[in-house]
């Protein structure tokens, strides 16, 4: 990375310091406590050389796995248009893939709960992959059946490959959206969280371990519904600067989405694209 990239933005970071909120000491069960992880300034993203958008990685590309009720059907469309706002390309279905195509070794019933789950390693070296468009800055599939990444864990909300360009979430554990309009507005936004997230992996960001962000690891419902839908000024500003953006329209689109679907973070994309432009 060249000096220019380095002075991109400077003083993203100290005009919305403000609006960095401290990451608390973890709980018991919280992410931190389980694994040990150091953060990653600007600087530490731009020396990892990451993947980035740009007129060769232009599209994300997604795989639907499974059947999608009307309902969470309509929890789809938003996502993809929540992925094509904030990473600022077109997003496309390449690819659909019924549950009874995947073979048995890549599904199993949970031995304690008897949930149906499928293998995410499975669908990231078998599905995905070998697939991959040329032009995709990122390869995602998106299932309602819950996941588990193999031997020794119970599930996982999502998994992405970094340097692949590759990604699977699952809708399993944000709620049944059919159930009432509230139900809706949290599945939507635990699953925006998620894909956002592991996309964000996609494009070699680690976890934030200093601020309430969009990017801090979670191990359960409750910790990842105290994470934020939006990044802390430091991932903010690793995403301005791979996107090539311009930070105060590109956060006032955002601020429109989670405004027109009731989301509580349309107040912070406000108040940040206000920020940069006084």
């Amino acid at each position: 990375m060249t000096r220019a990239d380095d002075e991109l933005h400077p003083d993203l970071e100290r005009r919305l310091r403000h609006l960095a909120e401290p990451l608390p000491a973890p709980g018991p069960d919280d992410w931190l406590t389980e694994h040990v992880e150091h953060g990653q300034t600007f600087r530490q993203y731009l020396d990892a050389y990451p993947v980035r958008r740009d007129a060769t990685l232009s599209t994300i590309y997604l795989c639907v796995v499974g059947e999608f009720d009307d309902a969470q059907g309509r929890i789809l469309d938003r996502t993809r248009e929540f992925l094509g706002l904030f990473f600022d390309v077109p997003v496309v279905i390449r690819r659909t893939l019924a549950v009874a195509d995947i073979p048995g070794h890549a599904k199993r019933k949970h031995p304690k709960w008897g949930d149906r789950q499928l293998l995410t390693r499975y669908l990231l070296d078998e599905v995905l992959e070998p697939d991959r468009p040329a032009d995709a800055l990122a390869y995602l599939a998106l299932t309602t059946r819950d996941l588990w990444p193999g031997d020794g864990w119970n599930f996982v909300f999502g998994q992405a490959s970094l340097r692949d360009r590759i990604g699977v979430w699952s809708i399993y554990r944000n709620g049944y959206p059919g159930k009432s309009d509230a139900a809706f507005r949290l599945c939507l936004r635990r699953t925006l969280q998620v894909a956002a997230h592991e996309t964000g992996h996609v494009l070699t960001m680690q976890h934030c371990v200093a601020h309430r962000c969009l990017m801090n690891g979670c191990n359960t419902h409750d910790e990842r519904d105290r994470s934020p839908l939006h990044p802390c000024p430091v991932c903010l500003r690793k995403l301005v600067w791979n996107l090539q953006v311009e930070p105060v329209a590109y956060l006032r689109r955002l601020g429109d989405f989670c405004q027109a679907h009731g989301m509580p973070e349309a107040d912070w994309w406000g108040r940040a694209a206000t920020a940069l432009a006084g």
